[in-house]
C-alpha cells in the first residue's frame, strides 16, 4: 500500500512539474510575443517621421520641379532633412537606410544585413514578403529591417536608361559619380529601413 502511494506521489509530482514547464515556456512565449510587437510599434513610429517627412518633401519638390528640382533635393538636402527629423525619434532609436546598391556609399549594407536583404528578397519571389523583420541582438537591443520597393516614381532616378530621367540623372551623378542605385524595375526590392532600437 505505501508503495503504491509513493507511485502515485512520484507520477503526481512528474505531471505538476511538467506542467509547470509548460506554464513557464507559454509565459516567455507571450512575453517574447509582447517584446516584438512593442519594438515593431517603436520602429513603425521611427520610421514614420523620418521616412514619411521625406516621401513628403520629395513629393512636394516633384510637383513643383519636376524630376530635376526633385533630384536636386535628394542630392544635396534629403540627408539633412534626415538628420533633422531624427532628433525627434525617442531616447536610442535610430533610424537609416540600408541597400545592396547605394547612391551614397553610406548606406551600403554590412555582409549580415545583406544577408536580411536576400532573404527578404527570396520570400518576395514566393509571394511572401515580410513587413518587418526583427533581430534580437542582444536583451535590450533590437534591429528592425522594414523592406521597400520600387515604385512608379522611383525609377525616373533609379530606372534603367529607358526609364530613367536624363536630366535628373545628370544632377545625381556630380553628387554621387559612383552611383550604384540604378537598373531597378517597378516592385524590385530596393532596400529596407533598419530601425535600431536600445531599451533601457
Amino acid at each position: 500500500m505505501k508503495k503504491n502511494i509513493l507511485i502515485l506521489s512520484t507520477i503526481t509530482a512528474a505531471v505538476l512539474f511538467a506542467g509547470c514547464g509548460n506554464s513557464s515556456k507559454n509565459v516567455a512565449k507571450t512575453d517574447n510575443n509582447k517584446a516584438q510587437k512593442e519594438i515593431k510599434m517603436k520602429a513603425k513610429q521611427a520610421i514614420m517621421t523620418v521616412g514619411g517627412t521625406l516621401k513628403k518633401t520629395m513629393g512636394a519638390k516633384m510637383k513643383e520641379g519636376g524630376p530635376s528640382m526633385a533630384a536636386e533635393f535628394c542630392s544635396n538636402s534629403a540627408s539633412k532633412l534626415a538628420q533633422d527629423a531624427s532628433k525627434n525619434l525617442e531616447k536610442g532609436v535610430t533610424v537609416r537606410r540600408i541597400t545592396s546598391k547605394p547612391r551614397d556609399s553610406k548606406n551600403m549594407a554590412t555582409d549580415e544585413q545583406l544577408e536580411v536583404l536576400k532573404d527578404i528578397e527570396a520570400k518576395m519571389k514566393q509571394g511572401k514578403m515580410p513587413k518587418m523583420v526583427v533581430k534580437q541582438i542582444s536583451k535590450n537591443h533590437y534591429q528592425v529591417y522594414k523592406p521597400f520597393k520600387v515604385g512608379d516614381k522611383c525609377v525616373i532616378c533609379h530606372g534603367t536608361k529607358e526609364t530613367r530621367d536624363e536630366n535628373a540623372y545628370k544632377i545625381i551623378l556630380e553628387k554621387y559619380p559612383n552611383d550604384k542605385a540604378v537598373g531597378y524595375k517597378v516592385g524590385d526590392l530596393r532596400g529596407a529601413f533598419l530601425v535600431d532600437i536600445i531599451n533601457e
